[in-house]
């Protein structure tokens, strides 16, 4: 199970577009298969572009949640939250939530977004809003991805870095294996960092 995890894009307002270093990776990346499914973060705004992009990279579903921008410049058709419940193969689940992330002050903490993931029944919580790409694994085994801004569009916190995150299940293992690509600001090259985690018992641990 393949699930591409991208957002904040703020086009027109903070960027004009993708840098084509970020098309050409996920036309790479999609080559020989599209992904299962995306993630998209919200604070799209205004790009349609982009969002037939990605619907023509993804076989089953682009899940959307609405940005604050994104109410703000008039695209109020998403929802808050969205969640995907996969199963592996020993009939044990997983579900994952998607939220914009600007209910949460300061924006990013850590601790509240633990609590909402609780609250909610999320074992992974893929967020935006920050602008700050991460991949944090909670005391109590929750899994937080931010997959920072596609555009590396300007917020309060931001590193400013185009980025993305590939976020691969393996249902037969239980394994959880995340890629963040990231555009390198000396080089414009993208380079990849790979995190390995497992679920065991119903709890999500770092593979070491």
């Amino acid at each position: 199970m393949r699930i591409l995890c991208i957002g904040d894009s703020h086009v027109p307002i903070r960027a004009k577009d993708l840098p084509t270093q970020i098309y050409e990776k996920i036309n790479e990346l999609t080559q020989t298969e599209l992904y299962d499914y995306t993630f998209f973060t919200g604070d799209v705004v205004n790009f349609p572009k982009l969002l037939d992009f990605l619907n023509l990279k993804t076989k089953r579903t682009l899940f959307r949640v609405i940005g604050n921008m994104d109410y703000y410049y008039g695209n109020r058709d998403s929802p808050n939250y969205q969640k995907l419940e996969i199963s592996f193969e020993d009939n044990d689940k997983i579900t994952l939530g998607l939220t914009h992330g600007a209910q949460i002050r300061p924006r990013g903490d850590h601790g509240q977004l633990e609590n909402l993931a609780i609250e909610k029944e999320f074992a992974i919580l893929v967020s935006g809003h920050t602008h700050k790409e991460e991949i944090f694994l909670t005391k109590k085994g929750i899994l937080l991805i931010n997959p920072g801004s596609i555009t590396g569009a300007w917020s309060f916190v931001a590193s400013g870095i185009p980025s993305f995150i590939e976020l691969y299940i393996d249902e037969k293992i239980k394994a959880i294996i995340i890629n963040l690509f990231q555009i390198n600001k000396q080089t414009r090259e993208i380079v990849v960092s790979e995190s390995y985690f497992i679920l065991k018992n119903n709890q999500i641990y770092k593979k070491v």
